[in-house]
């Protein structure tokens, strides 16, 4: 009667297992900190790169990739702006070099990767190309950008003017 009972447990088991997963018991050692720690050692998972990875997939309520982009785009405006009250727009590639090469930036950069390493010139082809492509034009609109130390909004013909007008060569 014993190996009845097991044919029909079985399948109800094996369902168990697919819904919830094994039910294996770790040492206890594995379960705490301790081990945890050590894993990331071994892994050379730096402490910056763990909170950075663990905070992207927990955090529901903001993005980091989302705030970075946003930051990125708002110095750019910024940069773009100071331009214009000098009655010259460079070519937007120059622009972008100056806010890369930006103290504010590279301080941004480490803020929000303070595992990787800074690399200018690839820095400068991700923001021209975050710039320049047509799915982050909606991003350039009005409601998203600040003057300066301000709560004004900047205008959607300001916006226009200094990221659309591209300098005569």
């Amino acid at each position: 009667m014993g190996v009845k009972k097991d044919i029909i447990d079985t399948p109800l088991k094996i369902t168990e297992i697919f819904r919830v997963g094994p039910r294996v018991k770790a040492p206890r050692d594995k379960r705490d900190w301790d081990f945890l720690i050590y894993e990331l050692k071994k892994l050379k998972v730096t402490p910056g790169e763990a909170y950075r990875i663990i905070a992207e997939k927990k955090d529901k309520t903001s993005s980091v990739r989302y705030d970075w982009k946003m930051l990125r785009l708002t110095m750019y405006v910024w940069e773009r702006l100071h331009e214009s009250e000098k009655l010259f727009n460079r070519p937007k590639i120059d622009t972008i070099r100056e806010v890369v090469g930006h103290r504010k930036f590279r301080q941004f950069f480490y803020g929000f990767f303070p595992d990787l390493e800074l690399d200018h010139e690839k820095e400068v082809k991700l923001l021209y190309k975050l710039i320049t492509e047509k799915p982050n034009y909606p991003y350039l609109k009005e409601g998203y950008y600040f003057y300066p130390g301000t709560k004004k909004v900047i205008p959607q013909k300001v916006l226009d003017k200094i990221l659309f007008d591209t300098p005569k060569k």
